[in-house]
């Protein structure tokens, strides 16, 4: 069972490029599918899963010098415990990597986050690099 795991994809565009895609909170909605509709009030983000789920996330970090923001999940998934997740652009050379780390502790004693989240998150991702890179 894996609480803590990460997803990561390589991009063919620069950091400062796919920083400008990911880097905005409120604009999650426009490269993960999931999110059918996503708001902003104060640094706390509400996105509308196209499941119907409503999250309701604190956006605790936002660094756009360090590529990198982190949030945890305030009301939307049963019986969450703690959750932290972060998304970084590091760069490369002419190129830079996207990563999304998660972390979840649940009352569930099965509760698998990177079962739940794992493929989800990689599709994301890729969606990303595809549409930078095209």
């Amino acid at each position: 069972m894996a609480n803590h795991f990460s997803r990561s994809v390589d991009v063919a565009v620069s950091a400062d490029e796919a920083w400008a895609l990911v880097g905005d909170p409120a604009g999650v909605g426009s490269w993960f599918g999931a999110v059918a509709e996503c708001r902003m009030e104060d640094d706390v983000r509400i996105a509308t899963m196209r499941s119907g789920a409503v999250l309701r996330e604190r956006i605790v970090e936002h660094d756009d010098e360090a590529r990198r923001y982190s949030y945890t999940v305030l009301e939307g998934i049963p019986n969450l415990a703690s959750h932290l997740a972060t998304l970084n652009v590091a760069p490369g050379d002419g190129r830079c990597t996207v990563t999304w780390e998660q972390q979840a502790t649940s009352s569930d004693p099965d509760y698998d986050i990177e079962a739940r989240l794992g493929e989800v998150l990689q599709r994301a991702l890729d969606g990303v690099r595809e549409r930078l890179e095209s």
